[in-house]
């Protein structure tokens, strides 16, 4: 049983969330600048707090600890997220859009989130599991986990855990190697973030420079989003390693790394706040009295720093009464706290297949409903027409806890919405109880393609006569160009636009899939925002393809379309070409973006896709704004 007197307790409470203000202030500026920088210190970079999500979502945490304690699930913390804080960057604005889909973690973070689900956005998250289970480290990692799965998955959720753990430990330990050792005991030992870790350290030892570290980090972990975990990571844990415990000069040699700053900098102020306490840490800066300054909405009694970490600390010490049995707060300041009951009666869904479903492929899921004494009543489902569910399931009083699977189909539907909220009704003489879950309807698309040919063309007469394609070749000067240009000819294709459509509103006639006259027209279903042209065609040469689609709208509005885009992309809207791109490009899911007005009712999309290479990868988002803004979630389709 480990031992903490109440007053250092505090004292490093307060340092963490001190240290995680000021440090992330200080570079907060230059969040995205990926080169290396050389800035010095100034007094005037910390003397005013700035905004920062690392320490706003931990605040809406506190609101549903103060609610729920211990027992909070992820879907209390994903729903306080999304009815509190109004921005959504990245993997945000995924996770907001499940939660609109009916869709809560684990899936949430997982489903849709192919390029965010590794990013900073919960590791960045850790300080508040390790303030409330000081000593604890199994607990504070347990309690990261619920959080992390609400907007990522896998090894982002490891690095939560490894730092809530890390944190929780530096309540009783000071030496970073320690700690560090301490904490990889709450992650898998063969994960990819266990690697860097022990990457970090080795290099810090051969090297003991930051730059040639930062170095080889981002010669094996290196990534072009500057908020990918791996790389930011890094950099954290060698700041911590190579600074002696100095959060300013720990702070600017993470800063002076660039990439995503803010968070780099804020999570190593955060640990150096824990192992110091306030008091030390703001007598060396000379600061005092800290404020916040919240992005979300949270009605905390104050914006001073040491009141968030009191109330944070109140609730570490109701917790060493119930789930942390390693630590005793002694001389403990007590306060009252009554929590919300669970309900007498819970439901929980396990998808067995994706959160979606398709005229192809049914939605697999298994729906568990739990109660405190025995199960009576009449259970039934209120779902969209169009799918196809078994209507009623009667409860005998025989047992607390059943599960039932579950298979979602969908009829013949010729129209449909991405968004189906179904509603499981338990009804007995008791009450009615009610839980919604939801499945997402996959996007269909009609295709068109491939469209190629050679260069030179050769036409379906061009060699009548004996004539050698040889004649047809691009001359050349020399021996080399000329078998340059053979092996060109053999090889390759070219792409321009003499054997496509002239009028891409010609894709939304209605058609049989097959053979157009032209080439293959079929359907694809695709449950991701993100497809490679590998998905719906074999074919690996350089080519064309058309995807158009019609989207219905509930209502006339101004929106955005986001494309990601490794290769060349033109876009029609409503009849209209409203952009396009010719190169080739590093993929993000925000490559580009047009600002389209929507008709209520129906809307034409057509892209012209482009296979320059082997890397042909797209993505297709409708969102309310341009920058951090919450995605489309009511939109429909017609199947043309």
């Amino acid at each position: 049983m480990r031992k903490i007197a109440y007053e250092t307790y505090l004292d490093k409470v307060r340092g963490c969330f001190a240290g995680k203000a000021v440090a992330g202030t200080l570079g907060a500026p230059y969040e995205g600048v990926k080169m290396q920088m050389a800035l010095k210190y100034r007094k005037e970079m910390t003397d005013a707090m700035l905004p920062n999500d690392d320490l706003d979502l931990q605040v809406l945490w506190l609101d549903v600890l103060e609610q729920k304690g211990a027992d909070f699930t992820s879907s209390d913390l994903q729903k306080r997220f999304c009815e509190y804080c109004d921005y959504s960057p990245g993997e945000y604005a995924v996770m907001r859009k499940n939660y609109e889909y009916g869709i809560y973690p684990p899936y949430s973070g997982r489903f849709n989130n192919d390029f965010y689900k590794e990013g900073m956005g919960c590791p960045i998250r850790s300080e508040i599991w390790a303030c409330i289970a000081p000593g604890d480290p199994a607990l504070a990692a347990e309690f990261a986990s619920r959080d992390g799965v609400l907007d990522h998955a896998g090894e982002s959720v490891y690095a939560e855990r490894f730092f809530a753990a890390l944190e929780c430990e530096a309540f009783f330990d000071s030496d970073i190697r320690s700690l560090v050792k301490k904490a990889l005991n709450v992650i898998p030992e063969d994960c990819k973030f266990a690697g860097l870790v022990a990457d970090t350290v080795n290099l810090c030892d051969k090297y003991g420079d930051i730059r040639a570290v930062r170095a080889h980090l981002l010669d094996k972990y290196g990534h072009p989003d500057c908020t990918n975990m791996f790389q930011n990571m890094g950099i954290t844990l060698a700041s911590l390693l190579l600074c002696d415990l100095d959060l300013i000069d720990t702070a600017m040699t993470a800063l002076n790394c660039g990439f995503d700053t803010d968070c780099t900098c804020a999570s190593a102020g955060s640990v150096i706040g824990i192992i110091q306490g306030e008091k030390k840490m703001c007598e060396a800066l000379k600061v005092h009295d800290l404020k916040y300054v919240l992005s979300v909405r949270s009605d905390r009694r104050s914006d001073l720093i040491d009141d968030l970490a009191d109330d944070i600390a109140a609730l570490g010490v109701e917790f060493t009464k119930t789930v942390n049995k390693e630590t005793v707060i002694e001389n403990a300041k007590v306060k009252k706290f009554e929590f919300e009951k669970k309900p007498e009666i819970s439901f929980d869904v396990l998808y067995r297949t994706d959160p979606s479903v398709s005229p192809l492929s049914p939605c697999l899921l298994d729906l568990t409903v739990k109660s405190e004494k025995k199960l009576e009543g009449v259970l039934h489902f209120e779902h969209p027409s169009y799918f196809d569910m078994r209507g009623y399931y009667y409860f005998n009083g025989t047992q607390n806890e059943i599960t039932l699977p579950l298979q979602i189909a969908t009829a013949d539907a010729k129209e449909y919405t991405k968004k189906n909220v179904i509603k499981a009704v338990l009804e007995n003489e008791d009450g009615r109880y009610e839980y919604e879950f939801g499945v997402c309807a996959d996007d269909v698309w009609r295709v068109d393609g491939p469209f190629w040919r050679t260069d030179p063309a050769v036409g379906e007469t061009e060699l009548e006569g004996g004539k050698s394609y040889w004649s047809l070749l691009h001359p050349a000067s020399d021996e080399c160009g000329m078998v340059d240009g053979v092996r060109e000819f053999h090889l390759n294709f070219a792409v321009d636009t003499d054997t496509e459509y002239e009028d891409p509103n010609a894709l939304f006639e209605p058609f049989t899939p097959g053979y157009n006259g032209k080439t293959v027209s079929k359907y694809f279903y695709r449950r991701f925002d993100t497809f490679d042209i590998s998905d719906f065609s074999g074919f690996s040469g350089p080519s064309v393809f058309y995807l158009s689609q019609i989207i219905t709208s509930p209502s006339e509005r101004d929106a955005y379309l986001q494309i990601g885009r490794t290769a060349p992309v033109a876009v029609w809207w409503n009849g209209e070409k409203i952009g396009e791109r010719k190169d080739c490009t590093t993929f993000t899911k925000e490559n580009v973006h047009l600002k389209v007005h929507f008709n209520k009712g129906e809307n034409r999309l057509v892209l012209r896709l482009t296979k320059a290479n082997a890397d042909a990868k797209f993505s297709v988002i409708f969102s309310k704004g341009a920058t951090c803004a919450d995605h489309l979630t009511d939109l429909g389709y017609k199947i043309i």
